[in-house]
């Protein structure tokens, strides 16, 4: 969390939009010229945006690799069963 304030006082302090690729020039280049310092919230706003999104991607890469876990392995209550059975087998 840190890292992401350093990020957006930087940005804020040099003036930049944070924002990069044509898109963003683009866009730059429609402002007129008092409005486009972005503001500290945008910046941190868009920080936060970022943030959420990379939370929502690595969340859908481990439902993913628990859906291939379950279908391989099945779920708690088996793994459960198969351990007790393989351990009442030995003893």
């Amino acid at each position: 969390m840190e890292q992401v304030a350093a990020w957006v006082r930087e940005i804020h302090e040099s003036g930049r939009s944070g924002l990069s690729g044509l898109g963003a020039r683009s866009a730059m280049s429609t402002r007129s010229t008092a409005s486009t310092r972005p503001t500290y919230a945008e910046i941190a706003a868009n920080g936060a945006l970022t943030l959420i999104n990379v939370a929502g991607a690595l969340l859908d890469r481990q439902i993913a690799a628990q859906a291939i876990g379950f279908e391989n392995e099945g779920g708690f209550t088996e793994r459960l069963y198969r351990t007790r059975s393989r351990k009442r087998r030995v003893s």
